[in-house]
C-alpha cells in the first residue's frame, strides 16, 4: 500500500507529458515526451517520510553504512533518511557531493566529512549514470570506495547498466520505468574506449576560485613537467606520479603561482611566474641555469624557436601607461632581445609559423599580430573586439593561423596577410587553443560546445553540446580528439567521424589540454586544483 500510495503522486506530481502548452525540452535542445523530475515529490512531506520508510525497510538488516547525495535533488531525500534513520543503527553520517567544488570558503567538493563505513550512495533516479560517476570520482579521489546506490527510480538505460557493471556497484530502487509503463529509446553505440586509472597524485595549494586554464602538463620521455598554484614547477615520474624535483618560484602571489605552461628544449626547461620572472632550469635535475626578472607578473606561456636561439614571453607590469609587453628573450640568458608593449595585462602567448618566420600572438590590445620572429617588426595586425588569452594554431600547409578570443568568438586568418578567412560566434568568451585535424579545426568556448569547422569550406560542421565550459586545449592522438570540459569530464571523439569513442569522469574541472604517450597508451590529466591523474587507454572488446 505504501508503495502504491508513492508511485500515485510521483504519477500525480512528478511525472510529466509534453502537451502544447508546455513543451519538454531535452538535454540536446530538442523535444520528449516526457520526465519524471521527483524534486516537487520531495516536497510533499508524508511522501518524502514514506521513501525514508522504504528505504529503512530495505536496509533494515544491513551492517553499520553511511549515505551520501549529490546535490541538489538529492539533498531533502538525504536529509530525510537521516532524520528516519531507526535507533539499532546508532547514529548514521551523512555527507553531500558538491556538482562543482565550492570556489569561495573552504573550497569544498563534499560537505560533511566521510567515514570508513561503506558508503550508499542516494539519488532520486538514475538513468545514464553520468551523475552517479560524478559522486564516485569525488569518492575515490580522497581513497574511499562506492559501495552501492540507492535510487528512488532505476531507469535500467544502457548506459546506466554498462556504468554499475564497470565498477561492480550494486543498484537498489523503489521502482523501474515499468513500473509507470514508460521506456527508453535505444541508446547510443556503445563507448569502445575505456580507461583504467594508474595512479593520482595530489598535490597541496590548489586555489579553487579560479576555474580557467592554468599549467599544462608537458610530457618528454618519462617525465611530466606541470606548474601548480603553490608557485612549484615540478617533473613527476610518468610510472608512478612520485615527484623527481621542484623547483620553488619565491615571491609568487598566493592564490596563482605558476600558471606559465613549461617549454622544453635541449634539455632546459622555460616557463614563467607570478613573482615577475622567467627561469631556465635543467629539466634532468631542476637546477637552476639563469632567471630574469622584467615585470611583476608572468602568467603567459613561453614559445621557443631554437633556429633564432629565442624565447618569448608576455609580461606584465604594475604601470599605468603600458601594462604588459611582448618580447623575445636569448635562450642562453634571458636577456632582453626586443619588446613591444600593450596598455593591457598581456596573458596571451605566441605561435611560431615557420613557413613565413612569424611570431603570431593575440594581445592585451585586441589584436592578434604577426611579428618578424627575429626582430619583432610587425608584419600585420587584425582587430579583435577583446583579448586573445591563449596562444594561436597554426596549419603549415595551408598557411592559416586560428585563435580564440574574449569576443567570443573563433577566427581563422590567412598567416601571410592577417586578412579574415572565417570567423564564428559562440555564446561565450573562449580561452583555449583550437586544433587542425586533417581539414576540420576543433575549438572549445565557454557556452559549453565544441565547435567543429570545415577548414575547406570554411563552414560549421558541428557543435557538440558537452554540459560544461571547455577550456581544455583539444588534442588529436592515434585518430583521435581529446578535449575536457569544466564539469571534469575527458571526452574522446573520433577525428572524422566525430562520434564519441570514450568519456572519462574526474572529481575537478580539467581546463588544460590532456598529455598523451605518443603510442597513445597513456594520458595524463591536470585538473584546475592540480591534482594529476594518469591513465590506460583500453580498447572496449
Amino acid at each position: 500500500m505504501m508503495l502504491d500510495s508513492i508511485k500515485d503522486t510521483i504519477r500525480r506530481l512528478g511525472l510529466r507529458t509534453a502537451n502544447k502548452d508546455v513543451p519538454l525540452i531535452s538535454l540536446r535542445g530538442g523535444s520528449q515526451n516526457w520526465l519524471i523530475d521527483l524534486r516537487i515529490v520531495f516536497m510533499q512531506r508524508k511522501t518524502l517520510e514514506q521513501i525514508a520508510f522504504a528505504f529503512w525497510e530495505q536496509y533494515k538488516s544491513k551492517a553499520r553504512f553511511q549515505i551520501g547525495g549529490m546535490e541538489t535533488a538529492a539533498i531533502p531525500l538525504l536529509t530525510a533518511l537521516l532524520l528516519m534513520a531507526p535507533k539499532e543503527h546508532g547514529e548514521v553520517n551523512g555527507f553531500i557531493i558538491r556538482k562543482e567544488r565550492k570556489t569561495t570558503g573552504l573550497g569544498n567538493a563534499i560537505e560533511g566529512n566521510i567515514t570508513d563505513d561503506p558508503i550508499i550512495l542516494v539519488d532520486d533516479i538514475l538513468n545514464s549514470g553520468s551523475s552517479a560517476e560524478k559522486a564516485r570520482a569525488v569518492i575515490d579521489s580522497i581513497g574511499k570506495v562506492l559501495h552501492e546506490v540507492f535510487t528512488v527510480i532505476d531507469y535500467k538505460s544502457s548506459k546506466g547498466m554498462r556504468w554499475r557493471k564497470m565498477y561492480g556497484i550494486a543498484v537498489n530502487s523503489l521502482y523501474t520505468l515499468d513500473d509507470f509503463g514508460l521506456s527508453l529509446k535505444a541508446d547510443v553505440v556503445a563507448p569502445v574506449q575505456d580507461y583504467k586509472k594508474l595512479w593520482q597524485t595530489s598535490i597541496p595549494g590548489g586555489y579553487p576560485f579560479y576555474v580557467v586554464p592554468k599549467s599544462t602538463p608537458l610530457l618528454i620521455g618519462n617525465r611530466l613537467y606541470r606548474g601548480c598554484d603553490a608557485g612549484k614547477m615540478q617533473a613527476f615520474d610518468i610510472e608512478n606520479g612520485s615527484i623527481v624535483w621542484e623547483h620553488r618560484a619565491t615571491g609568487t602571489t598566493t592564490r596563482k603561482g605558476i600558471w606559465s605552461s613549461p617549454a622544453v628544449h635541449d634539455g632546459r626547461i622555460y616557463f614563467g611566474a607570478y613573482n615577475g620572472c622567467i627561469y631556465c632550469l635543467d629539466a634532468d635535475t631542476g637546477a637552476e641555469l639563469w632567471t630574469q626578472s622584467y615585470g611583476e607578473w608572468v602568467g603567459a606561456s613561453p614559445l621557443i624557436v631554437p633556429e633564432h636561439g629565442l624565447v618569448y614571453f608576455g609580461l606584465e607590469y604594475e604601470r599605468p601607461w603600458a601594462q604588459g609587453s611582448v618580447g623575445a628573450f636569448d635562450m642562453r640568458n634571458g636577456k632582453k632581445v626586443w619588446e613591444c608593449h600593450t596598455k593591457g595585462f598581456q596573458h596571451g602567448s605566441p605561435a611560431y609559423w615557420k613557413g613565413g618566420d612569424l611570431v603570431i600572438w593575440g594581445t592585451a590590445d585586441h589584436d592578434m599580430v604577426g611579428f618578424d620572429a627575429k626582430t619583432g617588426g610587425v608584419r600585420w595586425v587584425f582587430k579583435t573586439r577583446r583579448s586573445v588569452k591563449y596562444s594561436p594554431a597554426i596549419d603549415e600547409t595551408r598557411g592559416l593561423v586560428a585563435f580564440a578570443s574574449f569576443d567570443k568568438s573563433i577566427y581563422i586568418l590567412d598567416a601571410t596577410t592577417g586578412e579574415k578567412r572565417g570567423e564564428w560566434e559562440t555564446g561565450e568568451i573562449c580561452y583555449t587553443t583550437p586544433l587542425f585535424v586533417d581539414n576540420k579545426l576543433f575549438c572549445g568556448s565557454g557556452d559549453r560546445h565544441l565547435y567543429i569547422i570545415d577548414i575547406d569550406s570554411m563552414e560549421l560542421i558541428k557543435k557538440v553540446d558537452l554540459h560544461a565550459r571547455v577550456y581544455s586545449s583539444p588534442i588529436s592522438i592515434d585518430g583521435s580528439v581529446i578535449v575536457g570540459t569544466s564539469g571534469g569530464r575527458v571526452i574522446e571523439f573520433d577525428a572524422k567521424t566525430l562520434d564519441i569513442r570514450g568519456t572519462l569522469q574526474l572529481p575537478d574541472a580539467v581546463t588544460n589540454a590532456v598529455a598523451v604517450t605518443q603510442d597513445g597508451g597513456r594520458m595524463f590529466i591536470s585538473t584546475y586544483m592540480n591534482h594529476l591523474y594518469a591513465y590506460e587507454r583500453i580498447d572496449v572488446q
